[in-house]
């Protein structure tokens, strides 16, 4: 037993102490050098050995790491992402792959013996050196010759770097690939027996567009002269299922001796700087550990295709107007009723279903929009996978997304495409679609406007089209002061006017037409307010006011009012009961009776106001008879002209004038030209709130008009209250209240 166990412990060690191998390049190079120098810090410290292993580069060293044959690898970061992307010559997506730490970064030079090259196209039919079989560089040299589509048009060969340089001074090739610069090359680019290829600008950016781990760079001659060209850089890798332990410190004893790692001097990075930067791997869990003890933040913990979040997000928002159709659909049809009772949420639906209804070709405009931007975004999407995939760049892929849409757009509506079409099958597919979203698509949607433009039209000349007015009025009924009741309620004198709707089935013309009434503020509904799919026309789920005028053609009219109150009423507490309709924003009626005597039963009907216009003209005729003058003042006051007008306004709880008596607000409103009449304390409020303030203040009346007794004299406006006044505009009014109110702080 003792034996097993000792055995045990002795196989544990070497487990626990068997040595990290890792894959570096050719002895003598800056991976290998570097790789030696990470082996020296682990010996310095005591801990297992870290043997450097030389190989052709970083595609081999990447093979080596996933056939776990080492167990760290230095690459360049474009093999990783051809790695991580199933890009040649790898075959498939490796996502064992972690990254340890970023390391220098290393320019790509093009060299030739040739002083007339000054432009990569130049190389065209020339021999060129791309670097060493299994290289990065090798790989790298092949994506930036074929971002300008000359990879198949030059001659290349692959070679070491030593044995590149020794053919291009025997002048047996043209150009070489390098991305390391000895003292000696840099020696022969300064006498001009090398020249350095720049790469412009412009390309950089097309690259770095698809393949985003090239970095720019820049060398600066011994003249002074600097010359542009294109970097990657070196990683330090492992895998996924490498032991988070050996990682974690692994990290911890290359940050701590960073400044003893080999790299060239000349592209050293600073170490606060290499966690922040943006590559193709996602971090290993040790790294991880690491970032969490020392409150390092990262730019990304892991990096997303650019176009990933913009396509998420359209699909995120396709999905929502789904389930809005999907949601207004059910409550169209009247399922939600049946199977939910939440009564606010039955009334968002409602006023939802009405706002889609009201701006119903604005909502489809901003649908067909978004829809063509998605398709950009799509085709620009496959065009970046296939970009990767055949390694080249794409015009479409390159662009900005806004020239892109453009194009789009124009060869949506014209046909014509500049040479600009995408080359990936998803892209082409998607492009063919896109004349529906375009011409042809807003062809379609005006005809759509226009057909319903003139399908309304007619609807609302016969009286029978939906009103989707809001907080608007209805009028039931029809005698000869309603054409005056409309003019005076949508007078120009009105700077806060309130829609109206004729609700009436007794008419055999349009009144809006006959009366030339202003469509904007009135419509008309043919039917009787005891139907409720006439109320549903005239929109009485949003009403807030309902005036049901007397019948001058009935042989009952005060009966026929209030039966239209009490089926007005009725209906307005079941939508108030379904939550259709706040019950906190009842609609209040106003009833026109004839016959004075059946005042109280209007009364017993619920209605919240009593209009008998009989009573008010023999009261009318007696004063023209008693007090000549008196029609002249009534008229001046009851009809909008440049003079004086009544209006009325409620006293909110900002406003200043409360806790003041009829006196005082009397003087304060006479400094801006408005006289007061009364106050009122009944208007929206119920009958219980109107009897427990007349018990308070122990008044006798509900309405104030020149107080008679020092009750009412000493009555102080409440919130709620209503004022009703003389002035020869509204707007005199409103503007007198904001200024009596900053006056007053």
């Amino acid at each position: 037993m003792l034996r097993i166990y000792f055995i045990l412990i002795l196989i544990s060690t070497f487990l626990f102490t068997a040595p990290l191998k890792i894959a570096s390049s050719p002895k003598d190079t800056s991976y290998y050098n570097l790789a030696q120098s990470i082996k020296y810090i682990y010996l310095n410290n005591n801990f297992n050995k870290i043997i450097p292993l030389a190989t052709h580069g970083s595609v081999e060293n990447i093979q080596k790491l996933l056939s776990k044959k080492v167990a760290l690898a230095i690459v360049q970061n474009d093999i990783a992402f051809f790695a991580s992307s199933a890009h040649a010559p790898f075959i498939k997506s490796n996502e064992n792959l972690r990254l340890v730490l970023p390391l220098f970064k290393e320019p790509i030079f093009i060299l030739t013996n040739i002083k007339g090259i000054n432009s990569i196209f130049q190389l065209i039919n020339k021999k060129v050196v791309i670097g060493d079989i299994q290289s990065g560089l090798s790989e790298s040299a092949k994506v930036i010759l074929n971002s300008v589509n000359i990879l198949s048009k030059v001659q290349t060969y692959q070679l070491s770097q030593p044995n590149a340089l020794k053919k291009l001074h025997q002048h047996r090739v043209d150009a070489v690939f390098i991305n390391n610069l000895t003292e000696e090359i840099k020696k022969k680019i300064n006498n001009q027996k090398l020249f350095i290829i720049p790469i412009s600008k412009n390309l950089v950016h097309k690259l770095q567009n698809t393949f985003p781990y090239f970095e720019t760079h820049k060398f600066t001659l011994i003249n002074k002269e600097t010359i542009s060209t294109i970097a990657i850089r070196s990683l330090l890798i492992t895998r996924n299922d490498v032991d988070k332990k050996q990682v974690h410190k692994l990290i911890q004893l290359l940050t701590k001796h960073y400044s003893n790692l080999v790299f060239p001097d000349t592209y050293r990075t600073p170490l606060n700087e290499l966690f922040k930067l943006e590559t193709q791997l996602e971090w290993h869990s040790g790294v991880k550990a690491y970032f969490i003890e020392h409150k390092i933040i990262t730019s990304a913990d892991q990096i997303f295709n650019k176009y990933f979040w913009y396509i998420f997000l359209s699909i995120c928002f396709g999905v929502f107007i789904i389930l809005v159709t999907f949601l207004l659909a059910i409550y169209k049809f009247g399922w939600l009723h049946k199977f939910y009772k939440n009564h606010k949420f039955n009334y968002f639906l409602q006023k939802l279903y009405f706002y889609t209804l009201k701006y119903k070709y604005m909502l489809l405009l901003a649908f067909m929009i978004l829809s063509y931007f998605f398709t950009v975004l799509s085709i620009k999407y496959f065009e970046h996978l296939w970009a990767i995939e055949h390694n080249i760049v794409s015009t479409f892929d390159e662009n900005p997304f806004i020239e892109s849409s453009l194009w789009l757009f124009i060869f949506g509506t014209t046909g014509y495409n500049g040479n600009f079409f995408p080359n990936s099958s998803e892209g082409k597919l998607l492009v063919s679609l896109i004349p529906m979203f375009g011409f042809g698509g807003f062809i379609t949607l005006l005809g759509f406007i226009t057909s319903d433009q003139i399908k309304k039209y007619i609807l609302e000349a016969k009286g029978m089209a939906k009103i989707n007015f809001t907080n608007h009025i209805i009028i039931c009924g029809w005698n000869e002061n309603t054409k005056l009741l409309i003019e005076n309620l949508t007078h120009k004198n009105l700077s806060t006017k309130q829609e109206v709707v004729l609700l009436n089935d007794n008419l055999d013309y349009n009144p809006v037409e006959k009366f030339n009434f202003d469509t904007q503020f009135v419509k008309y509904v043919s039917g009787t307010p005891t139907n409720r799919k006439f109320l549903d026309k005239a929109n009485i789920q949003e009403a807030s006011i309902a005036i049901i005028v007397a019948d001058a053609l009935s042989s009952d009219p005060d009966a026929r009012t209030i039966l239209n109150v009490l089926a007005i009423e009725r209906y307005c507490d079941d939508l108030a009961a379904a939550g259709i309709r706040k019950k906190d924003n009842d609609i209040y009626t106003i009833a026109e009776i004839i016959d004075s005597n059946n005042i109280q039963t209007a009364n017993d009907a619920q209605v919240d106001q009593v209009v008998s216009l009989g009573g008010i003209e023999s009261k009318i005729f007696t004063q023209s008879v008693q007090n000549p003058g008196v029609v002249k003042f009534i008229n001046e006051i009851f009809t909008y002209d440049e003079y004086n007008d009544i209006y009325s306004f409620i006293i909110k709880a900002d406003c200043k004038l409360i806790d003041k008596t009829y006196d005082e607000i009397l003087i304060i409103l006479r400094t801006y030209k408005i006289l007061l009449l009364s106050i009122n304390i009944e208007t929206n409020r119920t009958q219980k709130e109107i009897q427990k303030i007349k018990q308070q203040y122990k008044l006798k009346r509900e309405v104030i008009t020149n107080p008679i007794d020092d009750i009412e004299k000493s009555y102080c406006v409440q919130e709620g209250d209503l004022l009703i006044v003389l002035a020869k505009y509204e707007e005199i009014v409103h503007n007198a209240l904001k200024n009596i109110n900053k006056e007053l702080l």
